[in-house]
């Protein structure tokens, strides 16, 4: 099973973030305490006390300063087995990471690192609203690295306001000379709530095209490729194998249990996902309840389920556990694959059914077509 903890503080809202955070740090001291209390109440939410994965992220897990972190930290030990734990992940700015950060991380026994730079240009930087400049990126990363960190990943995002082809060329140039083995390349979507969609509707920003996105896209995978990185799943790549082991958990439907706001359980019969506000979340576990919405699975759901998660990655589907696991859905994927097999979007190969690189940018489209409804 994995452990997910969010930390919902952020310096700033960055402008195209939908992920619920708050800009502000004056109820930390309170989530820290309603957070322990979420963890207690709930270390029986799987049947399962070994824990695979730990994973930060936000937010910003790493403003949290380090007695803060610590006292998460301590909790959860005393609440799970952790010593099984394979990877310990945490989520980090730039301008948050110091040499004694660093230090007091892997003394926690954080062995992952996860820096979100987006970009590596100034003047892209600021019409995002980040706080990092390109300077602070690149030290963060030499730091981590001069501190012991081995599995350390950035992520960056395409399709960002005057973000260029030259920008683009730029970046993975940078990318290339980095110590760094893990990469998240996301298409810039317009999430609901966002200052880019309150822009947009104003008319004052104009997305790229979906074209030149998915240009970029595959011209990004195919450089990544080119310098020893494996792309694995539809936003993910990774050197030597080391891919996200907490992500592709997800991705490979294994059990996992969230702790805070809007953070998201899963035991394989049903969904559950906190409340996403951070004084009501405080508020209810002040009073030893717990606010979340569930969702019960059907087989149906499953099986949607299974076909989305699965086919977002390189490994795809093994029709013969598909066929096992869903016998009465299973058989209907095969005749609506024909047009995806004909296009290239889809191979089947090994007795595996895969997305190539062109079926991930229309991977929306073969998942609707795949589902049963």
């Amino acid at each position: 099973m994995g452990i997910y903890v969010h930390i919902p503080f952020c310096r700033s809202k960055c402008y195209y973030c939908g992920f619920y955070s708050v800009a502000s740090t004056q109820l930390k001291k309170a989530y820290i305490a309603a957070l322990g209390h979420e963890i207690q109440l709930r270390k029986d939410y799987l049947d399962t006390s070994e824990v695979k994965t730990l994973y930060f992220g936000g937010g910003t897990p790493s403003w949290l300063s380090m007695d803060e972190l610590t006292d998460i930290v301590t909790t959860l030990e005393m609440n799970f087995a952790l010593n099984c734990v394979a990877e310990r992940t945490i989520e980090a700015n730039p301008e948050d990471i110091t040499r004694d950060k660093l230090k007091g991380w892997r003394a926690l026994g954080f062995d992952r690192l996860s820096i979100g730079i987006q970009s590596f240009n100034d003047e892209v930087l600021k019409r995002i609203n980040r706080t990092h400049t390109a300077q602070d990126a690149l030290r963060s990363v030499e730091w981590a690295a001069d501190s012991g960190f081995e599995n350390i990943g950035i992520d960056l995002i395409l399709g960002l306001p005057g973000y260029t082809r030259l920008h683009l060329q730029q970046d993975m140039e940078i990318v290339n000379h980095l110590p760094i083995i893990h990469l998240s390349v996301y298409l810039l979507s317009i999430d609901s709530n966002t200052v880019f969609e309150k822009l947009m509707q104003k008319g004052r920003f104009q997305p790229q095209t979906d074209d030149e996105l998915a240009d970029q896209y595959l011209w990004v995978s195919d450089y990544l490729k080119s310098i020893g990185f494996e792309h694995y799943e539809i936003s993910n790549f990774a050197k030597n194998s080391k891919y996200s082991l907490h992500n592709t958990s997800y991705w490979q439907q294994q059990k996992y249990v969230g702790f805070g706001p809007a953070a998201h359980s899963f035991d394989l019969n049903s969904r559950q996902w906190n409340v996403a506000h951070l004084k009501s979340y405080i508020d209810n576990l002040a009073n030893d309840r717990l606010s979340f919405e569930k969702e019960i699975l059907t087989d149906k759901d499953k099986f949607n389920e299974y076909i989305m998660t699965n086919l977002r990655t390189m490994w795809g589907i093994q029709e013969e556990k598909m066929q096992l696991q869903f016998p009465d859905f299973s058989k209907t994927v095969r005749p609506k694959l024909a047009p995806f097999l004909e296009n290239g979007s889809v191979v089947c190969q090994n007795g595996r059914i895969r997305l190539t690189e062109k079926g991930w940018l229309v991977s929306d489209d073969v998942f609707s077509d795949l589902f049963v409804v």
